[in-house]
């Protein structure tokens, strides 16, 4: 949750090397995601852990985090790629906030 946290308001730290990071992380986070089909590197090391193999197929939250919690705590049914557009969405909206404030800062 710290990652998810640090996702949605790193640009809202006032220091330079903060707002740095977090514009890198944002496209790395990106990234990670579609290398690994769209399931969070976390998901897969608590599978591992708990069942021995990378990907758990009975994990309804694996590759649908958030897509699980909408669902649970708003009672809405989004499809993944309804999920997929909003997520990255914000995130893109969030790297640009941060490319904002660090104008800002200068």
């Amino acid at each position: 949750m710290v990652l998810v946290f640090y996702g949605l308001l790193g640009w809202l730290v006032p220091s330079r090397p903060w707002l740095v990071a977090h514009l890198a992380f944002i496209p790395g986070l990106i990234a990670v995601w579609y290398v690994n089909r769209g399931v969070c590197p976390l998901n897969n090391l608590e599978a591992r852990l708990l069942t021995g193999t990378w990907h758990d197929p009975s994990n309804v939250e694996e590759g649908g985090f958030l897509r699980a919690i909408v669902i649970r705590y708003l009672k809405v049914e989004p499809s993944q790629a309804q999920m997929d557009t909003i997520t990255y969405a914000i995130m893109g909206f969030v790297w640009l906030l941060s490319w904002a404030h660090l104008a800002l800062l200068n």
